[in-house]
């Protein structure tokens, strides 16, 4: 089935395979931060971005991606230092984005060596709004991860705003909860909808 699910959007485990990027540091992983020189680390995930942008071979896939850039794996860094797995700080330094019509079939593909599912169909444990499962396929514990996100197109819509108007500006997760509530219901359905209603919001929280 995950053979199914990747293929519909140009992808498959070999070419996942061959875009893994295997870690020269000779530690597993699956270790906290703190097991890692930060300078050194810093400087390989500089290593891995650069062999990403020199991948030709990225630009023949239709699906959308996104290299995440250095000062974004910094600022992971300096959040989930030091007790976070290496592998999980790092687990989107390439990321895939796509739709699907249904998030059941990604959440029942079991289990497959190399394959991590994240189930945020739902919400996440700290709600923040945002809607989606991710895919990890990590080669092995010392390679860095890939990530393929889906959405929904009902979900990617909302996801995108929250993405662009709360996402960074540290507001609390309680924010992106109640935007996603008023879009459920309805009450937002164009992105200026969206920007009156967080500003309300935005509000609401000032005067409380």
């Amino acid at each position: 089935m995950i053979n199914q699910i990747l293929k519909k959007d140009g992808l498959s485990p070999e070419l996942l395979s061959r875009l893994s990027y295997k870690s020269e540091l000779g530690i597993n992983l699956k270790k906290n931060l703190h097991y890692f020189d930060k300078k050194i680390l810093m400087d390989e995930i500089y290593n891995v971005n650069a062999w990403y942008d020199s991948c030709d071979f990225l630009y023949n896939i239709a699906t959308d991606y996104r290299i995440k850039s250095i000062q974004s794996a910094m600022r992971k860094y300096d959040r989930y230092f030091p007790d976070h797995q290496a592998r999980k700080v790092f687990d989107d330094l390439l990321g895939f984005r796509t739709l699907c019509d249904d998030y059941k079939p990604l959440l029942s593909i079991g289990k497959f060596d190399g394959i991590r599912i994240a189930d945020m169909s739902k919400g996440k444990a700290n709600d923040d709004g945002y809607r989606g499962v991710h895919i990890y396929f990590q080669e092995s514990n010392y390679h860095y991860p890939i990530e393929i996100q889906y959405n929904t197109f009902y979900d990617r819509q909302i996801n995108n705003w929250l993405h662009k108007y709360t996402y960074k500006k540290n507001y609390d997760n309680n924010i992106g909860f109640t935007l996603r509530k008023e879009y459920e219901n309805g009450k937002i359905r164009t992105e200026s909808e969206f920007r009156e209603a967080l500003e309300y919001v935005l509000s609401c929280c000032k005067e409380g």
